[in-house]
């Protein structure tokens, strides 16, 4: 050690010649070169330390879908959407701190018996357990037979392992063939010249198919450009009365979920509940520069004639920048200075009043076509204050895709936007009067024909981004078992997410034993990361699992490599 200390003092020192200073700095090199290397693991990660013992966590990191959703493996669950918006910026991920890495591990995974079983889950679990708090349950379903269970009757945050219970109780409620209906009608005659003496009529029941997911290359607002097209053929040319939005059916103050986190606010992900809905209840805009000193312009994507925001902005004063937050009464303002070039940046936030955008919309596509709408934009909530659809009035009606396929969007996309709608639409469908605490009264009544306590768990929204949700991987069993006996076994079967194949799951488990065999709902969110579905074993065997993940304090790679192991594990069990 002495002679590389030094050649140090020689390198370092002011008063050493050149020559000496670059033969000093070679000789090291040369002993750094020769020396022989310390074997570091392929994949370790250093842990992160503010310099004490602890490893430090970011306490920034958001859950990241899509939307879209929730889980890594596809980002978001708006992961089809071009445009970049303000909200939807790369969001920080926990610093790791060093756990072992399943794929580092030594033992390989051979058969199991139910008797060994519990053995080889407990030494996977034990790579993660110092770093997260995990509920674990296993059970066969032709027997019921628990094969497994660790802190299975513990309470957990399900992430959008949520979205297993709304997927059932809208198959259970409304039927996997079920479709929404909306109506487009008039309320007066239609004269020679095409004056509709009367109002025009929209009438929804919450069906979020009112974009272009499921109608892969047309406009977000395809289905409103098509109304367009109904009038014309309608003879309908200017109109006397409103547009009004008939919301009778729906409960407008209950439809606000309890427990979302305020950072969450305003992100693409968490969109919010209406009757009516356009491009998964986004507002998108840009904002130009108007004269100097001049408010700036905002411009709708699509336009959005009459939609009320509170423009705040001024053109050439201050700094360029454009800031969006909410009124305390919700509604959306805008202010800044607008950059004096125009761009194409488009700004998107969840919309404050989405059933009255989405009108607003429609209204321009009439605007555009040369069809007038002399009244104001209106929603009603008065039952029986709008005449209902006849055979007569009724000049449009969109009709959804089946239950199963909205189903299978919500599951496998992770899609929050339809998990919402959805959770709502079951009430407004089924009682007249849409809204959370109707739809989970609905689902109390299902989950104890389920077998499923009510009084051990609670859920405040559709799509698992609600902090109080509560749930134990002994009722998420409880569940899965009873809608593998179900009516609607089928469609809830096949809209799960498969392993190694599609979904949130296509990059996972792409091991030859797992491969294809598990059918799983995926959940992330901030500290959280689930996994729970089927296993099918052989033809007359299947396994229903439930790995619920909180307070993660390390890499969501560790959490997934373990629950990956664990159905590898699960998937050589011979009983």
């Amino acid at each position: 050690m002495v002679a590389p200390f030094l050649l140090r003092q020689i390198v370092f020192a002011r008063n050493a010649r050149p020559g000496a200073r670059i033969l000093a700095a070679l000789l090291i090199a040369f002993g750094l070169w020769a020396a022989p290397w310390p074997a570091i693991a392929a994949n370790s990660k250093p842990a992160a330390t503010d310099g004490k013992s602890k490893p430090v966590v970011e306490k920034t990191a958001t859950a990241d879908k899509k939307p879209a959703a929730d889980d890594d493996d596809s980002k978001d669950s708006d992961a089809s959407k071009s445009t970049k918006t303000a909200s939807k910026a790369a969001k920080p991920k926990p610093t790791k701190i060093a756990a072992k890495a399943p794929a580092q591990r030594a033992d390989p995974i051979t058969t199991n018996s139910p008797q060994t079983l519990p053995q080889a889950m407990a030494n996977a679990l034990r790579v993660v357990s110092g770093a997260s708090r995990w509920g674990v349950k296993v059970i066969l379903l032709e027997t019921g037979a628990s094969l497994f269970d660790t802190n299975g009757n513990g309470l957990f945050v399900p992430a959008s392992n949520r979205k297993l219970f709304t997927g059932a109780l809208a198959l259970d409620q409304l039927g996997p063939e079920f479709q929404f209906r909306t109506y487009l009608y008039r309320t007066g005659n239609i004269t020679p010249d095409g004056t509709l003496e009367g109002n025009l009529v929209i009438r929804p029941q919450g069906d979020p198919t009112f974009s272009n997911r499921l109608a892969k290359g047309a406009p977000e607002d395809w289905i409103y450009r098509d109304w367009v097209t109904k009038c014309q053929a309608a003879n309908i040319k200017n109109v006397t009365g409103e547009l009004i939005v008939d919301c009778q059916d729906w409960n407008l103050n209950d439809l606000a979920p309890k427990g979302w986190a305020a950072r969450i606010q305003n992100d693409y992900y968490a969109p919010h509940t209406s009757p009516l809905t356009l491009n998964e209840n986004l507002l998108e805009f840009k904002v130009r520069p108007g004269e100097k000193g001049k408010p700036g312009i905002i411009d709708f994507v699509p336009a959005a004639v009459g939609y009320p925001v509170i423009n705040q902005t001024v053109t050439g004063t201050g700094p360029v920048g454009v800031f969006i937050k909410r009124s305390p009464e919700g509604a959306i303002v805008i202010s800044g200075n607008p950059p004096t070039k125009n761009t194409d940046k488009i700004y998107s936030l969840p919309g404050d009043n989405p059933a009255l955008f989405a009108a607003a919309v429609f209204r321009s596509h009439l605007l555009a076509a040369g069809i007038t709408v002399k009244g104001a934009l209106r929603i009603s909530t008065q039952k029986n204050a709008v005449p209902a659809p006849t055979a007569e009035n009724v000049v449009a009606v969109y009709i959804s895709p089946p239950m199963r396929e909205m189903v299978k969007t919500m599951m496998k996309d992770s899609n929050n936007h339809f998990a919402e709608q959805l959770y709502v639409a079951v009430s407004a469908v089924k009682t007249g009067r849409g809204g959370y605490s109707q739809s989970k009264a609905i689902e109390q009544q299902f989950l104890q024909r389920a077998g499923v306590n009510t009084r051990e768990c609670n859920f405040e929204d559709g799509s698992g981004l609600s902090l109080q949700n509560k749930v134990s991987p002994t009722h998420v069993c409880q569940l899965l078992a009873y809608m593998r006996r179900h009516d609607a076994a089928s469609a809830y079967f096949d809209s799960l997410p498969i392993a190694g194949r599609d979904g949130t799951l296509r990059r996972r488990m792409q091991n030859e034993n797992v491969n294809q065999r598990v059918h799983a709902k995926t959940g992330y969110v901030n500290q959280v990361v689930c996994l729970s579905g089927y296993l099918t074993l052989q033809p007359s065997a299947t396994l229903c699992f439930s790995f619920l993940v909180n307070d993660v304090r390390t890499g969501t790679d560790a959490i997934k490599g373990t629950q990956d192991r664990l159905c590898e594990i699960l998937s050589l069990l011979q009983l």
